[in-house]
């Protein structure tokens, strides 16, 4: 029998039960090779409190992975990879898998997020279509979620005319092989073909409404900066905009009044300080003298590498104490680290066995919660 490549096991990792990106992501720092992560699995979601092991992913579920992919023609990515988008290699929450059908060459380009109002005006969505073509134009790649709305108008504006170098990338919150909705169907097909699709999400996912917030951190990760176009206060598109900022992005908006519950998002994030955009030659003047430089420049962070064989006893106390002081509000794990006075990689590794027990739950911005629920127990 073959032996299995790093990358087969990488997958295998990023596909294994209670295995998010951060916890993916020091799983990588303490053990060096997906393979040896693999191996520690089950005993470290027991250190954790889980009764039964973790369930690391089977090798026919890696195998149905590439095969699918083989016959979708789409790439999968680890976030080693050389074709891996640059400036989502920078944030924090990188997924540790992208699924990429179409031209991932976009992701050269220097990308902007274009997000806004499922339930658009139809001023709105001839904006959009405007701005989006004209970034095209200039050889931007417009990044959206393939939504209904100001999500479909950025999309058909790049695709309603002849672009050298510009394009569209579609970030969803399904496997790169469905379509959602169900009305976009030749829109996809046309993004499959003159554009990129993407995902985190395993070929064959279906429409699952926890998986779309997680998207947005894609959206903002792979752009120099996101633009909303109308968007209430509780849109998720105000999700992509803070997502954004977390990661250092710009954030533009276009304004609009005061009576229309449609213009509260983008409002109220250019008294926030968002740059205030009419037109795409708005958003080329700020990205010249700011983000694209941060593009051509943005270097890979070095991080430091953690250790995983502690003092058994020192994991024991350092377990407890932290346990003690999470509870159902989430915390920051900065905020755990000062809380506690434990050292951030013992930190780190307590919260990478807990999480693959299933009794903590990992949220944006580096909040983390414990999970009141019996899956960690049984």
């Amino acid at each position: 029998m073959a032996q299995k490549s790093e990358t087969y096991y990488r997958i295998k990792l990023a596909l294994s039960e209670n295995v998010g990106p951060m916890t993916y992501r020091y799983l990588m720092k303490y053990f060096k090779t997906a393979k040896a992560a693999v191996e520690q699995l089950p005993d470290m979601s027991k250190r954790g409190g889980r009764r039964r092991s973790v369930k690391v992913a089977p090798d026919s579920c890696v195998d149905e992975q590439l095969e699918r992919a083989e016959k979708e023609g789409v790439s999968i990515l680890t976030s080693d990879s050389v074709e891996y988008p640059r400036l989502l290699k920078e944030i924090e929450d990188r997924p540790p898998l992208l699924f990429v059908k179409g031209h991932g060459c976009l992701f050269d380009n220097v990308c902007l997020g274009v997000v806004g109002s499922r339930n658009c005006s139809i001023n709105g969505q001839m904006l959009t279509r405007k701005i989006a073509a004209e970034l095209a134009k200039n050889n931007y790649s417009v990044v959206s979620g393939m939504a209904r709305g100001i999500d479909t108008a950025a999309h058909m504006g790049v695709l309603s005319r002849f672009n050298e170098k510009g394009g569209t990338i579609a970030v969803l919150g399904t496997g790169v092989d469905q379509i959602y909705p169900k009305e976009n169907e030749q829109l996809y097909r046309d993004i499959a073909e003159r554009g990129c699709i993407v995902s985190e999400l395993p070929l064959g996912t279906t429409p699952l409404p926890a998986c779309f917030p997680r998207r947005n951190r894609i959206i903002s990760g792979l752009s120099v900066g996101v633009l909303v176009i109308e968007a209430n206060r509780l849109s998720g598109s105000l999700i992509t905009a803070h997502c954004a900022l977390e990661q250092n992005r710009e954030i533009f908006a276009v304004p609009g009044s005061p009576a229309d519950i449609r213009s509260e998002g983008p409002n109220k994030l250019i008294k926030e300080g968002a740059h205030l955009v009419t037109c795409a030659e708005d958003i080329m003047q700020i990205l010249d003298f700011n983000s694209t430089k941060l593009f051509m420049e943005s270097v890979r962070k070095v991080e430091p590498d953690y250790p995983y064989f502690f003092d058994k006893d020192d994991l024991d106390k350092a377990r407890a104490i932290i346990t003690a002081r999470l509870g159902p509000e989430s915390i920051t794990v900065n905020q755990l680290i000062r809380g506690t006075d434990i050292p951030v990689d013992i930190v780190n590794v307590i919260l990478v066995e807990l999480e693959l027990a299933g009794r903590i739950e990992r949220f944006a911005g580096g909040r983390v919660s414990l999970t009141y629920t019996n899956e960690w127990s049984d």
